[in-house]
């Protein structure tokens, strides 16, 4: 049996487990939880006990790795332009079933693969659910403003990380709504695209969707060139430009709303 077929039979079992209440690591959900924050300060590697590391890959690809050293992969892109995870992975995540989201073969090792969106894309999973260390669910929300008439369906992953609450917007095409907002929770850090036009929501509906968030940390993906930043940070009082595309972070450190992290300055 194929490596990502054993993980998605691992999933079902998984998801029959929290339906019948039964012991798997069972943690708590970022709409159920309030955490504390406090500064904001961004380092080269992990060095500190209950420190998370985020690495941005380009496009929507992130590491996302607990002090514990669960690594969490988002949106593989597959680009050979733009670099790959060496370490194997422990979940990877994907929004939508399109190729730059989806190559779920960049991933070494034996992950389980949590997919968003049924294979032909016309559905959301109901993914909710603790594996290792971490909570994952999915919040329902499309790639376009016609309720995906036009390009589909997208998936919010939402992961809560040693008290550090993430989402993960993949393609995200319109403002989001009061009762996606109450299914995200309280969000520490937001993962946003800027693409615009045809591929997301632009950079200036992307401030907005900021504003709606209010995460502590947001920090921009899926762009090309500065110029889209500039019009996301336009105006903005707390913007970080961090050199290299990974920071460390923990849940004391987390800065009152909200500080604008970039990071990296290569191809997106």
């Amino acid at each position: 049996m194929h490596a990502s077929q054993l993980s998605r039979l691992r999933v079902f079992f998984l998801s029959i487990l929290a339906a019948l209440g039964l012991p798997s690591p069972v943690l708590g959900f970022c709409h159920q939880i309030e955490v504390a924050r406090r500064e904001f300060r961004p380092v080269a590697t992990a060095e500190r006990a209950n420190d998370i590391a985020i690495e941005w890959f380009g496009h929507s690809t992130f590491q996302i790795t607990s002090s514990k050293g669960t690594r969490i992969l988002t949106d593989p892109h597959g680009r050979q332009d733009l670099p790959w995870p060496s370490l194997p992975q422990h979940i990877v995540t994907t929004s939508h079933p399109h190729g730059p989201h989806s190559n779920i073969w960049m991933a070494k090792g034996t992950p389980i693969i949590l997919e968003g969106l049924t294979p032909a894309g016309e559905n959301w999973r109901p993914i909710h659910m603790s594996i290792r260390d971490v909570s994952v669910y999915v919040v329902p929300a499309y790639h376009d403003k016609s309720q995906g008439l036009q390009r589909g369906k997208n998936a919010i992953f939402v992961f809560r990380v040693d008290d550090i609450c993430i989402a993960h917007l993949g393609d995200l095409g319109h403002h989001l709504t009061p009762d996606q907002l109450k299914m995200m929770g309280k969000i520490d850090i937001l993962l946003v695209p800027l693409a615009g036009g045809m591929f997301t929501i632009t950079p200036s509906e992307a401030r907005e969707v900021t504003k709606q968030v209010n995460p502590r940390i947001a920090i921009p993906k899926h762009y090309w060139g500065d110029e889209a930043v500039e019009v996301y940070t336009e105006g903005h009082p707390n913007v970080k430009r961090v050199q290299g595309r990974t920071f460390i972070i923990s849940r004391k450190e987390l800065p009152p709303p909200t500080t604008i992290a970039v990071l990296w300055s290569g191809q997106r």
